[in-house]
């Protein structure tokens, strides 16, 4: 006898399967929980496995919906791409809420001009910043509570990006350092103080230099935000940072700095777009993917709006 299962059947599973929550799985859809565990209930008996099992407050998968979900995933958005043809998405009048996670220069850098591209064409939209947690965005994208994060290459997992910056790393300090006009060698730079902020995806790298030398030193300031890193060196000019190369440049427009080389080689920052792996929505996704590439790639980072103005 040959199986046949319900559209929207599929659509269930696919949905429990991406959010492990049959309450989250509802939102998504736009039903109540009562029509998705109904659903679920239909799916156990045409399939003739459990599919989904509640442990520890989330919908465990068993290996028969683990081995189904690529197949229904495939299918289901072969099906949402047709029909977005028939029904094309169209950005003018759309009023939905697109999610972004961003870490504190990723927003500085970045948010003014993705605002401006959505908002240019759908002027109606809403756009939500979510801090980026590098432990959890994977699991935000794969659940789809996030569309796109903007995070270091090293996320977990087979998630789509596209690679819009490679920078260097770069000294920086106040021009009123005392080694603002010299030369600055590995073994003075690992014994002057330094700021650090643990939040930086590059600190582990410099940490692992500096504990490679004789001379190691801890951080002399260990902040939380980036931002706090230009008033610091203006106002203790023995201190130094190390970011960035277009963090360095922009704050230097507006702030009495200097940037310089590094004297020892550090793998240079790689970041990467990453877009939700969920079904739902593949034409919008691809709106708003190219939309942020866009914005990061072709115009300029705006870090030189941490400014020094009083």
């Amino acid at each position: 006898m040959r199986l046949t299962v319900d559209l929207n059947l599929v659509r269930v599973f696919v949905a429990i399967y991406e959010m492990k929550s049959l309450t989250a799985a509802a939102e998504r859809l736009f039903v109540t929980q009562s029509a998705v565990s109904q659903s679920l209930a239909k799916l156990r008996a045409s399939l003739q496995d459990e599919l989904f099992i509640r442990r520890r407050g989330t919908m465990a998968v068993t290996s028969f919906a683990n081995d189904t979900y690529p197949q229904f995933r495939e299918a289901l958005t072969a099906i949402e791409r047709v029909t977005s043809r028939i029904e094309p998405f169209d950005p003018g009048t759309t009023t939905r809420t697109f999610r972004i996670a961003l870490s504190e220069l990723g927003e500085v850098g970045w948010l003014a001009n993705i605002v401006f591209e959505v908002r240019n064409l759908a002027p109606q939209a809403h756009i939500e910043v979510l801090r980026l947690e590098t432990e959890q965005v994977a699991q935000q994208l794969r659940r789809g509570e996030v569309d796109i994060a903007i995070a270091p290459i090293g996320i977990p997992g087979d998630l789509e990006r596209t690679l819009v910056k490679t920078q260097a790393y770069r000294l920086i300090m106040s021009v009123e350092h005392p080694l603002a006009s010299d030369e600055v060698t590995t073994a003075r730079l690992l014994q002057l103080p330094r700021v650090a902020v643990p939040s930086d995806s590059g600190s582990d790298q410099l940490e692992s230099i500096q504990r490679g030398s004789s001379t190691y030193r801890r951080p002399a300031v260990v902040a939380q935000h980036f931002a706090s890193i230009p008033p610091i060196l203006r106002a203790q000019p023995d201190l130094v940072a190390i970011v960035p190369e277009s963090i360095g440049a922009g704050w230097a427009k507006t702030w009495p700095l200097v940037v310089k080389p590094l004297p020892f080689d550090m793998a240079s920052l790689e970041l990467s777009v990453y877009r939700r792996s969920t079904t739902h929505d593949q034409e919008i996704l691809d709106w708003l993917s190219q939309i942020v590439l866009r914005a990061i790639v072709a115009l300029p980072e705006h870090f030189e709006t941490i400014t020094g103005g009083e």
